[in-house]
């Protein structure tokens, strides 16, 4: 096997981070970890939020290696790993953006087989996140009412999926391209509400017969903030998962009360190693199953060439897309 890998390594710039091919060494795992030749690994928006930060003024950013989920087959074991042996098919949260990558033995999920390399990589991110959002933060129980904003992306596609399957009612979900709606129903949603006009948050009321949603799992952020508090219920939860437009945001803090509503904010950028490990447990233990079943899917728009990960960003930044775009690597078969 070769003793050097090409990685991808996000590096400061005059404006902000930009994308670089390195040859690196392969690396070797350690005794909890696993050697995984990645086939496929999944974009997130994350990576182009992230970037304006990375400016090389700024003594604090680093060259970092880039990807955040893939799924490929097991290589090698560090010597206290177990459960696995070279050739399992996997997929999991970490460094995708590789030929090679270290994978903690807990990250791992097996890939199911009838699933191509693309479509596993369109899981590990953005399921354990919508997990973690809908089930361990907002504690959806059957019956409640979910207002999923921006319901095209991956983590809205997931989202939905994990709603529905168990058993909210109704599933609401945000879109401002209405053509998408169809896509969208497929997938479970109840019912689509066109955020294009001012008039949404009287939809949401209606469709829950003006008491409000129960729990919303929001991408959009600060802009629709007070929108949000409108059409929440009493008790209502709302989770905050991104915040893609815009972070800052206007809120009635006497309906906060009045309602007493949580706002929760979830993210994986201030949890430890085993924080993350332990969400990505929570998903497979409680969902990994129903997508052998068929119950639950990945969503996948598109694939892009690992070499083409402009490409895939400029697709992703044209907001065309329902699901998930993945970056798949010139050696992988399926």
């Amino acid at each position: 096997m070769t003793q050097t890998m090409k990685a991808l390594f996000i590096v400061p710039g005059p404006e902000g981070g930009v994308f670089e091919f390195r040859d690196i060494p392969l690396p070797t795992p350690g005794p909890d970890e696993v050697l995984v030749a990645v086939r496929a690994a999944g974009t997130n928006r994350g990576e182009l939020i992230a970037r304006p930060l990375l400016r090389s003024d700024n003594p604090t950013a680093k060259p970092a290696r880039a990807g955040i989920e893939l799924a490929g087959e097991v290589v090698t074991l560090g010597e206290r790993a177990s459960g696995w042996k070279s050739g399992d098919r996997v997929m999991a949260r970490g460094s995708g953006y590789a030929e090679y990558t270290i994978v903690p033995q807990r990250a791992l999920m097996r890939a199911p087989n009838d699933l191509s390399w693309a479509e596993a990589a369109a899981i590990p991110n953005v399921f354990v996140t919508a997990h973690d959002a809908i089930v361990s933060n907002a504690a959806v129980k059957p019956g409640e009412s979910v207002l999923v904003t921006a319901g095209s992306s991956g983590v809205g596609t997931a989202a939905i999926q994990i709603a529905r399957f168990i058993g909210a009612q109704p599933v609401l979900v945000t879109t401002r391209s209405t053509a998408k709606g169809d896509a969208l129903r497929a997938l479970g949603a109840h019912e689509i509400i066109d955020t294009g006009g001012a008039g949404w948050p009287q939809a949401v009321l209606a469709a829950t017969g003006q008491r409000g949603v129960d729990v919303i799992i929001d991408q959009v952020g600060g802009p629709v903030l007070a929108e949000h508090i409108r059409v929440l219920a009493i008790k209502g939860r709302l989770v905050s998962v991104g915040r893609n437009a815009g972070k800052i945001g206007d809120c009635d803090l006497d309906e906060v009360a009045r309602k007493r509503v949580n706002i929760i904010g979830v993210t994986f950028r201030t949890r430890t190693p085993e924080e993350a490990l332990v969400c990505s447990e929570r998903f497979a233990a409680d969902l990994l199953g129903a997508f052998a079943t068929g119950a639950l899917k990945p969503v996948l728009d598109r694939t892009f060439p690992f070499e083409r990960i402009a490409d895939a960003h400029a697709y992703m930044l044209s907001d065309a897309q329902i699901g998930k775009i993945v970056l798949t690597m010139s050696d992988g078969t399926r």
